[in-house]
């Protein structure tokens, strides 16, 4: 089953999505207030803070599982429940050390996905709720993932 991320990134390469939209991230740390930050993305929705920790989170989270899948054979991917995480670390992350995190991660997942051949990134792993699947539907989620979010952050 492929990711539900790939929808976000509508058929581009993952490695120009990835730069693409760190790129975009890094003008909306530019240009956010810190009242915008603080405010729902949407009536009843996280708020733009909310949803920057929660990207960063699955940022690490995501190209972790590259990571693993890579240097782990017959690695299975451990799911997560998002809430519980993001209640955990929002009172603590400000949106400057989130931006910071974000752009650093980011920038590591993109010398790491440019360096991957297509066979390495054929490595098969396995998600227990997803079956098989392999290093580029990781890639693919990690890419869409903060597309999905930016949305958010950009209303």
């Amino acid at each position: 089953m492929p990711t539900p991320y790939a929808q976000y990134i509508d058929g581009r390469e993952p490695l120009a999505v990835l730069s693409d939209t760190l790129a975009r991230y890094r003008a909306l740390f530019a240009r956010i207030t810190p009242e915008q930050w603080q405010s729902p993305w949407a009536p009843g929705k996280w708020t733009r803070h909310q949803v920057l920790v929660h990207v960063v989170q699955w940022e690490l989270i995501f190209s972790t599982r590259v990571r693993m899948a890579l240097a782990i054979p017959g690695y299975v991917v451990q799911p997560m429940d998002q809430d519980p995480l993001l209640d955990i670390e929002v009172p603590f992350v400000d949106v400057a050390t989130a931006a910071a995190a974000f752009d650093a991660v980011r920038s590591m997942n993109i010398a790491l996905v440019k360096g991957l051949s297509p066979e390495v990134c054929a490595t098969v792993v396995t998600h227990p709720e997803r079956g098989r699947i392999d290093v580029t539907d990781l890639i693919v989620t990690l890419a869409g993932h903060a597309v999905h979010h930016l949305g958010q952050i950009e209303e």
